[in-house]
């Protein structure tokens, strides 16, 4: 069990290389299941057909790893940190990965885009935003 000073958190969205199907979803959250369980890593993933939006926390060597694996994933693209942080109390502590959805995916990253502070995560975030909801204007 990581001590508090290990344990950290970690939040980014990404948008999709193509479409992920439902049994692929499903296989990704199996692995995630698994590999977190061992890995200490909890949190929350969303995928709203373009858009994935994770939250992690857990020990930092194994978070690093995880996106370190995810920097080469052939499924996402413009990988956009939304947030991360050290001395973090587990906000997930039984939830090794669980799926959320499409609405609290798009307030996740309107609320980073509230508080981007450059000009590329302005961009990035209202990309990934119109993804989810065609209405807004980037």
């Amino acid at each position: 069990m990581p001590t508090l000073n290990n344990l950290v958190h970690l939040s980014y969205c990404s948008q999709a290389q193509s479409a992920v199907s439902q049994p692929d979803l499903d296989l990704i959250l199996n692995a995630s299941h698994r590999n977190n369980r061992s890995d200490d890593i909890t949190g929350l993933l969303t995928y709203s057909g373009e858009v994935f939006v994770q939250f992690l926390e857990g020990p930092q060597e194994a978070i690093s790893r995880l996106m370190e694996r995810l920097q080469v994933d052939p499924r996402h693209k413009n990988i956009i940190i939304l947030s991360e942080g050290s001395d973090h109390e587990r906000i997930f502590p039984d939830w090794d990965m669980e799926l959320v959805s499409r609405e609290e995916a798009y307030q996740v990253l309107r609320d980073a885009l509230s508080e981007a502070n450059s000009y590329d995560k302005v961009i990035g975030l209202s990309s990934l935003l119109s993804k989810l909801d065609p209405k807004i204007q980037c």
